[in-house]
């Protein structure tokens, strides 16, 4: 009985421990972050962009969707071999998305245009094709 005794707390300890991330890969708000098909899903936290490396299979049309899970105002912005295109700002929780049309394929810049968040590390790179 004594050993169930000494079970019982660490066991109550244990359950209460775990992420809301809701699972492998996930955000703290359920989203998937990643390529799927033609959009590409970016967590932006305080300060950094999940995936921060992005591969895309080819050239073409692909719409960014950032979700913010961080305390302050950001914004994605896409940039590169005459692209240059970026979303509205969004709070924590907030939702946006843009379209980017990649004419060739090569290295792209991703990072928030706000303030000095990008040289906090708030930046990454797309590969296209």
């Amino acid at each position: 009985m004594r050993k169930l005794m000494l079970l019982i707390p660490a066991a109550v300890l244990l359950a209460g421990c775990g992420g809301g991330g809701g699972g492998a890969g996930q955000g703290q708000l359920g989203e998937n972050p990643g390529v799927k098909g033609t959009i590409v899903t970016v967590i932006e936290k305080d300060f950094t962009l999940t995936p921060d490396a992005i591969k895309l299979p080819k050239p073409g049309t692909y719409t960014f969707k950032a979700v913010n899970e961080g305390a302050q105002t950001h914004n994605l912005e896409v940039e590169g071999k005459g692209v240059e295109e970026k979303g509205t700002n969004i709070g924590f929780g907030e939702k946006m998305s843009f379209k980017v049309t990649f004419k060739k394929a090569g290295d792209y810049e991703i990072y928030c245009p706000l303030d000095d968040h990008r040289t906090f590390g708030m930046e990454g790179t797309i590969t296209v094709g």
